[in-house]
């Protein structure tokens, strides 16, 4: 059978690269990030074509206050079901925890 290689290898400490390649990573992801910046600037300020679309979307936006309203409170609600869910996840934790010492002390008596 053939030997499986690990998915992942550590690096004994102090091994990292240092000095000139990790700042020619630095630098060239900095360049990306600039480029892609700079052409988002400008494609959002020379994007007057975008206007006629952009105003039948703001006029139906105030036609609808109730749409509105959802999107500005869709992050609260997301994060409240995600609170949620780990606190249901805490629950059955502790739940499982106090079966277990139940069985335990039952088993001992």
């Amino acid at each position: 059978m053939a030997e499986l290689s690990p998915s992942h290898e550590l690096n004994p400490a102090g091994s990292q690269p240092r000095g000139v390649l990790r700042w020619g990573y630095f630098l060239v992801l900095n360049a990306i990030a600039g480029v892609i910046a700079v052409a988002l600037f400008l494609g959002i300020f020379y994007a007057d074509f975008l206007d006629v679309y952009l105003r039948g979307t703001f006029d139906w936006l105030l036609a609808h206050p109730a749409v509105t309203s959802v999107c500005a409170f869709s992050p609260l609600a997301a994060s409240l079901v995600v609170g949620w869910g780990y606190s249901q996840r805490a629950r059955k934790r502790k739940a499982a925890a106090a079966a277990a010492a139940q069985k335990a002390s039952q088993n001992a008596s």
